[in-house]
């Protein structure tokens, strides 16, 4: 036994500690598509296109057939019978005690194209009944059959069916362009907030590679200062430039962590959990045709859609309000068979007939002037509708023109600032020997070192914007202009 535990120990310090679970190196397109599997936002725009696609597919099935079975087992009822007996030439009162089995069948199946119901019903009861008096109760046991087949059809007036089932096919259409925006939306903010974690760490980095550079003045203006060829001010100074850009690198990484932290947030990741994050920031120029990107904005865009399918929306709400007061017809036709009798077996035979048509015809009259304001709503609610339309297409325009204008501005930018980085960094090198020959002095390369941090950060900030810009156009006019093609947004499925 004592072998066994030390060969068991010997084994697990010779295996030594765990290793540590590797970071998870995330990209751009890494970013989306978990964003897009896990997010908050993204899993509440796909419940509530759902609920959307559901409430229309349970309006229109309100042209369905529909099969109601009603059932009434027992139905008794006993109470006392005021009568006048022509014996005793008097009222008296009788107990009477009723059993009803009754069953109801009713289809109905309305008319789309008309706006009206056709039904078919069928009704079957046995009865049970005591009456009389206490000391001569009468026994009665009967049947009854009845079926019937009923058109209702209103005339002179808005089809309703029709007009509910075209407005929750709109209703559908706007959860469908609501869903690609907020696809849309959380594409873009996953795109903002992973490229302003990665300016964060590339920042921290730029900080860093400045620690280094101070350390590096630093050591050759102690060794110049011990040797008598700088004076002591110019030794300080490096020491508190070192100083300086050390505290500068830790609100550099903690703003980096925050960041990270932010963008870990929009993915739906643990904020315990590491990752690293990679990106490919180069420029490449993308050719967009204004024209072109303003056509696919008001062709595309969710805002523009639904308020045009709010405006039809509101011509059927006006159509509907209109039609409340008029002149109205209905006309209701039915044909049936009955029969009564003691034996089950006859109620289903020797039918008696049942036939019916009546032409409805409702004036209106007077009503207090409600039905003249509730059409008046309805049109100033057309009118807010149109005037909302014409605005949102108006935005819409200017929206893509500031954002084109951002995508130039940057273009222009990364342009410049690509060959100031390359000319700063030259210029540092060069002051940095110049420095250490003992040509300039302390604040010439501290200029230079600066100019250089200065221009890397503008270029990134630069490259950034520019690929924020694509982003938001795309989000704009869902177009994808760097692939030439529509920006792909599938709708969800059921899981």
């Amino acid at each position: 036994m004592k072998f066994l535990a030390l060969f068991v120990c010997g084994e697990f310090i010779c295996s030594g500690p765990l290793p540590a679970q590797a970071p998870l190196e995330l990209t751009l397109e890494k970013s989306i598509a978990l964003a897009l599997d896990q997010s908050f936002a993204m899993r509440n725009a796909t419940q509530l296109y759902i609920a959307a696609r559901k409430s229309y597919e349970a309006q229109s099935l309100i042209t369905g057939t529909s099969v109601d079975l009603t059932l009434r087992l027992p139905d008794y009822n006993e109470s006392l019978s005021n009568q006048f007996n022509p014996i005793s030439q008097r009222y008296e009162f009788y107990q009477l005690q009723t059993t009803l089995l009754r069953s109801n069948l009713a289809i109905n199946q309305p008319v789309g194209a008309t706006g009206g119901t056709l039904s078919l019903s069928g009704d079957f009861f046995k009865r049970n009944q005591l009456t009389g008096s206490t000391n001569s109760p009468d026994a009665i046991r009967d049947y009854f059959s009845y079926f019937q087949v009923q058109l209702q059809q209103p005339l002179l007036t808005a089809n309703t069916l029709k007009i509910s089932s075209d407005q929750a096919s709109l209703r559908l259409e706007d959860a469908s362009s609501s869903f690609k925006r907020d696809q849309l939306d959380v594409v873009f903010g996953v795109t903002d907030a992973f490229y302003a974690a990665y300016r964060a760490s590339q920042t921290e980095l730029i900080s860093a590679e400045q620690v280094k550079q101070n350390e590096e003045s630093y050591a050759t203006a102690k060794s110049k200062y011990g040797a008598g060829l700088i004076p002591e001010v110019d030794y300080l100074q490096s020491d508190v430039d070192l100083v300086t850009s050390k505290n500068q690198l830790l609100n550099d990484r903690r703003e980096a962590s925050r960041a990270q932290n932010a963008l870990k947030l929009l993915l739906g990741l643990d904020l315990q959990s590491e990752v690293t994050l990679k990106s490919e920031l180069q420029y490449a120029p993308i050719s967009i045709d204004p024209k072109v990107a303003a056509e696919k904005a008001l062709e595309n865009r969710a805002e523009l859609l639904n308020a045009r399918r709010a405006r039809d929306i509101s011509e059927m709400d006006l159509e509907l309000a209109s039609s409340r007061r008029h002149v109205r017809l209905d006309l209701t036709a039915s044909y049936g068979l009955n029969r009564n009798d003691e034996r089950v077996e006859s109620v289903f035979q020797d039918f008696g007939r049942t036939r019916t048509v009546a032409l409805q015809v409702s004036v209106p009259l007077f009503d207090w002037g409600r039905h003249a304001r509730e059409v008046e709503a309805a049109e100033a609610q057309l009118k807010s509708a149109d005037l909302t339309f014409a605005n949102t297409e108006q935005q819409i325009r200017q929206q893509v023109i500031d954002l084109l204008s951002r995508i130039s501005v940057a273009e222009s930018r990364i342009e410049v600032l690509a060959k100031s980085v390359d000319v700063a960094q030259k210029s540092y090198e060069i002051s940095l020997e110049r420095f250490r020959a003992g040509t300039i002095a302390r604040n010439d390369l501290a200029q230079a070192q600066q100019r250089l941090t200065a221009s890397k950060l503008n270029n990134l900030v630069a490259l950034i914007d520019y690929r924020l810009g694509i982003a938001d156009l795309t989000r704009k006019t869902l177009w994808d202009f760097e692939h030439d093609r529509p920006a792909e947004v599938a709708l969800p499925m059921e899981r």
